[in-house]
């Protein structure tokens, strides 16, 4: 009788083990490309002055500012198109080799703007360089609707991965079953087929006169990584 419990319990437990065991899958990747042209150029502009007396830094800095708005203006979309920054001003000193020299108070001021219409970038540009802004930070060109592109892009990705999988259970001779794990493999980025500066382009004593920038952006590449994983049979 001891015997024939020990049997039953041990047929019990086996029956259980392999009741629990996790079933045999394959994980695979995907990636999604989804190419554009930018429609978009994102711009940050600096306007700064040094002065002996603060309040003529501050004067001046704050004319500038007001005399691109009123380019800026012209040429923006919507109200969020234009972002400006608090002016700040502080002493400045200019090293001389053996000591700190005072050279005045500097006040400063940026400027971000989006332009919606990239072909008016040229004819922009020439205008913001016949005022006085001491410097263009920032020349970026986007898309204005680069979420839907890599939603497309999560979309090829997902094919992309399936079709892994079921190629490599029919070579495997098994079964594809049921997806049970899907993530993205990390944050989407479009790739720098296209222009982006963030050094500062120096404007004062400019020779450019007012003719612009023209900068021809290359194709924009927007990716995306899938990992899917199947059960197979």
């Amino acid at each position: 009788m001891k015997h024939t419990l020990s049997l039953l319990c041990f047929f019990l437990t086996a029956c259980a083990g392999s009741g629990n065991r996790q079933p045999e899958t394959i994980r695979v990747t995907g990636e999604g490309k989804i190419r554009a042209k930018p429609d978009l150029v994102i711009l940050t502009l600096q306007v700064s002055f040094t002065q002996p007396r603060m309040v003529d830094a501050v004067r001046m800095t704050q004319q500038t500012v007001d005399s691109v708005l009123t380019i800026l203006n012209k040429f923006k979309a919507t109200e969020n198109d234009i972002k400006t920054s608090s002016i700040s001003a502080n002493k400045s000193y200019e090293y001389n080799g053996r000591t700190n020299v005072f050279m005045g108070y500097h006040a400063e001021q940026s400027i971000d703007f989006v332009l919606h219409d990239i072909k008016k970038f040229t004819e922009l540009t020439g205008k913001l360089l016949e005022t006085k802004i001491s410097s263009i930070s920032r020349i970026e060109f986007d898309h204005s609707k680069a979420d839907s592109l890599f939603r497309e892009a999560d979309l090829l990705a997902y094919d992309d991965a399936f079709q892994s999988a079921t190629k490599l259970s029919s070579r495997a001779n098994v079964t594809l079953g049921k997806l049970v794990f899907l993530s993205n493999a990390g944050p989407g980025s479009a790739d720098g087929n296209y222009y982006k500066s963030n050094e500062e382009i120096q404007t004062f004593g400019k020779g450019y006169g007012g003719s612009g920038f023209k900068i021809s952006p290359e194709v924009m590449e927007f990716k995306r990584t899938i990992i899917s994983e199947y059960e197979i049979k």
